[in-house]
Parts: structure tokens; C-alpha cells; sequence
């Protein structure tokens, strides 16, 4: 079948045709001699019998979503099979009977059958595809999260005074006990670069708060944090203080995956998530600041059982801090030995610090005293 015809019959360009030969989904055409019927022709390329039929395929394959590659490797397989020898029967053989484990005498040896072809093997189901295209990229969803961004403060200074084996011992001691942590309290896993983590939390059925959890596990690592610096303390006779520098805040947010693992690898995109990630980089010492938006968002049980304030200009002792209050975020930056400027677009965003969490609900300032007995 010449080519011309190929392309009358099938309706592809010459291009896709090429294109076909070119990815071996098509054989090399067999060029030979022209014959009278086609003039001047120099040279006229055929091509197998079962062409037509098997671009017909390819067609078939294409419109449900298979690769070029897919395609390939399936016919691929499929010629390979062909190629095989066909079946031939095989001539009975005499099988011994099994020895008893009792026996005393070896059994008599048994004379080969004559040898003949293997059967061809099953025809095999089409190999899968591979996993970028067995799996569709999630669409992209915009939905409500908190997002909790923890860095390593100097973690540079650390990596120049610990060897490397203690170095990358110390870090998966951290991430080992604050991933313990961020899932227990049901947040997952994003991308974070360096020496830092970052977690989301989706909302939960009520009564269940994942504001609350955000805050919750940061509160949490921060107590771990002080047990792991202490444990390096003893152990490195130093004065290094280990802390992890937080930030929380809420939103609506985009959430969707980057690329594909197993599992699946999420990452929020957006304002809550560029939000903590600058907080944590301005925190220092160990503090998790936390968002106006994220505390106004609390419920009022909640709200009573968080400690938050800003410091007090020029003061020091117990009222050093103003408590229940916020301050700009670059105002709250500003003072602290190490902490990096600022962006203009966060300067103005008003935030806190998160002080201390109440695990239990202190009793309300609003119940009625007790009657007194008559």
C-alpha cells in the first residue's frame, strides 16, 4: 500500500504520517521502484498491509487521552507478541509419581519428552499509564484554611557549630516532634524552603475549630521546643536557645497541588499563607504572632482562653505588655536584634502576640455569685 493511498484512506496530513514513522508507531516505509501507473515518480515508499487498520488504532487511542509513548510501547507490545512462534501441541509426557519420604529406593529416572516451542504467553492488558497521566491535577479550591508557618531561628549559627551528623540529628528531632504535633491537631503538611514548616488547617464539623487547632499545636510546639532546647543544652553545655518562630493567620485561600506525589502534596496559595510566612520570619525567640483577622474570627469561649498582647514602650516587669491588644506589624518588628525588615504591603497589617492557652475554660467573669444561705 503505497502512501498516497494510506493517506486517501486514513485522512491525515503527511506530517502526521511522518510524524507516526517518526515515533515508531508506524513502520519504514519500503521504498522500491516506481511502476508504470505512476509516471515520473522516482521513488514510491509502501507501507504494510495493516496500516490503514492500525492508524485507525492510534486514531482510536488518541481521543481517550493516551500519549504518544502510551501508544508506542502498546503496539509495541502487541508486535512482540505476534513475532512469537505459534503454539504447538505437546506430546505427552509420563510423570513420575512422587517418591514417599519413607522410600529406600531412588525411582527409576524418567527419559525427557522431546522438546518443542514454548506456548506463546496470554496477551498481556495494555500497560498502565504512567502516573502523570493516570492521575488528573486537582483543580485548584478556594476555601477557608488557617495557615501556621514555624522557621528554625538561626539555623545557620547552628549549622557552623554543630557537626553535620548532629546538625541534621538535631533538625529531624525538631521536624519528628512538631510533625507529631501539627497532625495530631489534624493539620497538613505544605511546601516550606529551609529549616521551617508550614501546616494547614481545613475546617472541621462542628464543634471542632481548626482556628483553634492552629492555635492549639502552635502553642504546643512551643512547650516541646523548650523541652527539646533544654535536652541540647545538657548534652552541648551550651547557652543556644532552640526556638521556632511562628506565624498564624486565616483566610480564604487557594489550595491545590503543584505537582504530583504520594501522597498528595498540597500547597495554599494566598494572603493568610503569605501572611504567616512574614510573621514567622519576624517573630524571634519563640514567639508565634498571630493576625487581628485570625483572634476576631475565634469564638467568644475561644477568645477567653488565649492570652495575647503587644509590649509596652519603654516599660519592663509583669506589665510590661498591653494585653489584648495589636500593633503593626513593622512597629512590632522593628525593636527586635535580628529580625528582617519588613515588606511595605505587611507594614500596616495588625498583629499580636500569642501568650499563653488555656486547655481548660477559666470561669467566667460574668457567673452570678452564690446566694447566701438564709
Amino acid at each position: 500500500m503505497s502512501s498516497k493511498e494510506v493517506l486517501e484512506r486514513t485522512g491525515i496530513s503527511r506530517a502526521t504520517l511522518n510524524n507516526y514513522i517518526g515515533s515508531g508507531l508506524l513502520p519504514r516505509p519500503e521504498v522500491l521502484p516506481p511502476g508504470p501507473e505512476h509516471g515520473a515518480a522516482p521513488r514510491i515508499g509502501y507501507f504494510p498491509d495493516d496500516t490503514v487498520d492500525r492508524i485507525t488504532e492510534i486514531q482510536r487511542l488518541k481521543q481517550q487521552g493516551w500519549s504518544i509513548s502510551r501508544i508506542a510501547g502498546h503496539l509495541a507490545g502487541g508486535a512482540r507478541l505476534a513475532a512469537l512462534p505459534a503454539a504447538q501441541p505437546a506430546a505427552p509426557q509420563r510423570v513420575a509419581e512422587p517418591t514417599p519420604p519413607f522410600a529406600t529406593e531412588a525411582p527409576a529416572p524418567v527419559r525427557p519428552a522431546a522438546v518443542h516451542p514454548a506456548p506463546a504467553p496470554a496477551p498481556s492488558p495494555p500497560p498502565a499509564a504512567d502516573p502523570a497521566a493516570r492521575r488528573r491535577i486537582p483543580a485548584p479550591i478556594l476555601t477557608p484554611v488557617a495557615v501556621l508557618v514555624s522557621t528554625l531561628q538561626d539555623a545557620g549559627e547552628l549549622w557552623l557549630q554543630l557537626p553535620a551528623g548532629e546538625y541534621f540529628e538535631l533538625v529531624n528531632e525538631v521536624w519528628l516532634e512538631l510533625d507529631r504535633i501539627f497532625t495530631m491537631h489534624g493539620g497538613r503538611h505544605g511546601k516550606h524552603p529551609g529549616e521551617g514548616m508550614v501546616c494547614h488547617f481545613l475546617p472541621l464539623q462542628p464543634p471542632a475549630s481548626h482556628l483553634w487547632n492552629a492555635l492549639a499545636a502552635a502553642h504546643q510546639a512551643r512547650e516541646s521546643m523548650r523541652q527539646i532546647s533544654s535536652r541540647w543544652q545538657a548534652r552541648k553545655g551550651w547557652d543556644f536557645e532552640l526556638c521556632m518562630n511562628t506565624g498564624v493567620d486565616e483566610g480564604q485561600d487557594w489550595l491545590g497541588a503543584l505537582r504530583l506525589s504520594e501522597p498528595l502534596e498540597l500547597t495554599v496559595v494566598g494572603g493568610a499563607a503569605d501572611h504567616a510566612a512574614q510573621l514567622s520570619r519576624s517573630a524571634r525567640e519563640g514567639a508565634i504572632w498571630i493576625t487581628r483577622n485570625l483572634v476576631g474570627k475565634l469564638s467568644a469561649e475561644e477568645r477567653r482562653r488565649i492570652t495575647f498582647g503587644v509590649p509596652r514602650a519603654g516599660r519592663v516587669g509583669p506589665d510590661r505588655r498591653v494585653l489584648s491588644s495589636f500593633s503593626r506589624l513593622a512597629d512590632l518588628a522593628a525593636p527586635l536584634a535580628g529580625s528582617p525588615a519588613v515588606p511595605a504591603a505587611l507594614a500596616d497589617l495588625p498583629v499580636s502576640e500569642l501568650l499563653d492557652l488555656a486547655t481548660v475554660l477559666p470561669p467566667s467573669s460574668t457567673q452570678l455569685p452564690a446566694r447566701p444561705e438564709a
